[in-house]
């Protein structure tokens, strides 16, 4: 063939030749190295060819063909360099000690704030001499690599009822077994309230969201009163009955409670579990006597929800959909507005009536609450 012939000739021996030929026909191989060895394997087959020829035949450029024809004179090897990168800024014990500092809380460095972001993790750490200077963005990727986000925050409570698990059993169980009592005509419901829902008109009209912007609503407006939501949740359908007062009050609740009778008295109900929380508009200790007093044709059972546990109440659920999907932005011309709306949200509600899914079960809070037999066998 014409021209000059490569600078560098690939000489294989045997062993070199037939490992070579296997890492070109590799699937699993890094897919630079296997080019690599098709571009020696041609060379040794084919002395003769130029290094134009073998890059058209690999499909590489010139000059990766006369690098690896060069490499292999010098290593005999596919591999690539050992690269020496740019050296390290910060040491491992700078790190883990900026990390470590993302989780205290910034008044314990005399701050005024009550969360860390990156840029104020920064300015600690070099007050504290952690390091000498140092960017937001890696404060950033080593937060985002440790997973941690201390930005963000979400609320929590430990039980305060020295009965909680004798109260809140007896609950869980019944949302364990809804569906069952549901088909023995013996339903769990769970009925609260949302007080002070108010109608606030804004001075201008909401603008809906275009590209680029979300929905607009104007900051000033106009308020038309407020409304108290009465809810019952049959937990094994999903379906609600609701009613709204201008009042949170016992006689209110009673009004409630006697409409929602009147609604199922022809279901064929023989029992109602019925699951409140501690309200003083439920009126625990006058609530059992007026029911008494009713003489309903099926058995009303109470359930009251340990202190400070509403989060057990499924009717909350209802209520924070209640709040994102139709409250959020408030925006009601009058009471009567509310009112109607509320209606018929709900009315669209138990018309597609979903099952919640609830998955805090009596196990797990006997788990929790409990220690181990293990635990408890080391303690003595």
């Amino acid at each position: 063939m014409r021209g000059p012939k490569p600078k560098y000739a690939v000489q294989l021996t045997e062993e070199k030749y037939q490992e070579l030929k296997h890492l070109s026909l590799s699937h699993m191989s890094p897919w630079v190295e296997v080019q690599r060895a098709r571009i020696l394997l041609l060379a040794y087959e084919h002395p003769d060819w130029s290094n134009h020829k073998i890059a058209a035949e690999v499909g590489c450029s010139l000059m990766m063909v006369k690098k690896w024809r060069k490499r292999w004179y010098e290593t005999n090897s596919t591999k690539s360099l050992p690269r020496s990168g740019a050296p390290r800024k910060f040491n491992a014990l700078q790190k883990v000690q900026t990390i470590a500092l993302a989780c205290t809380n910034p008044t314990d460095h005399s701050k005024p704030w009550k969360r860390w972001t990156s840029p104020k993790l920064a300015e600690v750490a070099i007050e504290q001499g952690i390091v000498k200077s140092i960017s937001n963005r890696t404060i950033s990727r080593w937060l985002r690599g440790n997973k941690l986000k201390p930005w963000k925050y979400h609320s929590w409570q430990k039980p305060t009822d020295p009965q909680f698990i004798e109260k809140a059993g007896p609950i869980l169980d019944l949302y364990e077994h809804s569906e069952e009592l549901f088909h023995q005509n013996e339903w769990v419901v769970c009925i609260d309230e949302k007080t002070s829902i108010q109608a606030r008109k804004p001075l201008d009209e909401t603008l809906p969201a275009i590209p680029g912007h979300p929905v607009r609503v104007c900051d000033r407006y106009q308020r038309k009163g407020a409304l108290q939501l009465f809810c019952a949740l049959t937990v094994a359908t999903g379906a609600t009955y609701t009613h709204c007062f201008e009042r949170k009050l016992f006689s209110n609740f009673k009004l409630f409670l006697r409409g929602f009778f009147n609604k199922i008295s022809h279901k064929n109900v023989n029992a109602l579990h019925i699951i409140l929380d501690n309200s003083t508009t439920h009126a625990p200790k006058q609530l059992e006597k007026w029911l008494d007093s009713l003489q309903l044709p099926f058995k009303v059972q109470l359930y009251w929800l340990p202190v400070h546990a509403s989060w057990l109440d499924q009717v909350e659920i209802i209520f924070s959909k209640l709040k994102r999907e139709l409250l959020t932005p408030s925006d009601f011309k009058d009471l009567n507005d509310l009112k109607k709306q509320i209606k018929a949200y709900f009315r669209r509600l138990n018309e597609k009536a979903e099952i919640i899914k609830w998955t805090y079960t009596k196990a797990k809070m006997l788990a929790h609450f409990r220690p181990q037999p293990s635990l408890q066998k080391l303690v003595a």
